[in-house]
């Protein structure tokens, strides 16, 4: 008879693995942040720039499922059917951005 555990003995890492993935999506749900209201001010900034864009580089801070996030880059299109507005690495909602910021040394 064989002492050769199979299987079995891979089974404890795989929960381990399991167990991690849980951690991680707990901890990502945890930390979600509700979406940052903007001030009247800020809005008019934004539309400001946006009307006025005239190819230069932007770093844009956006909300997307809880979090904050920021694209660096210039703008392709801005769909006004879609409110959408379109850069080199993707895409984002006008509704979703809560800042811009145009040829900042600081990015």
């Amino acid at each position: 008879m064989s002492d050769d555990r199979g299987m079995k003995k891979w089974l404890p890492f795989a929960s381990l693995v399991e167990q991690a993935e849980a951690l991680e999506k707990m901890h990502y749900r945890r930390n979600k942040i509700a979406k940052p209201q903007i001030s009247n001010e800020r809005a008019e900034k934004i539309n400001n720039i946006l009307t006025n864009y005239k190819g230069e580089e932007l770093l844009v801070t956006f909300y997307y499922d809880g979090y904050l996030y920021n694209i660096k880059g210039k703008i392709k299109k801005i769909d006004l059917n879609s409110r959408t507005i379109y850069f080199e690495k993707g895409q984002i909602p006008l509704k979703e951005i809560i800042d811009i910021v145009v040829n900042d040394t600081d990015f």
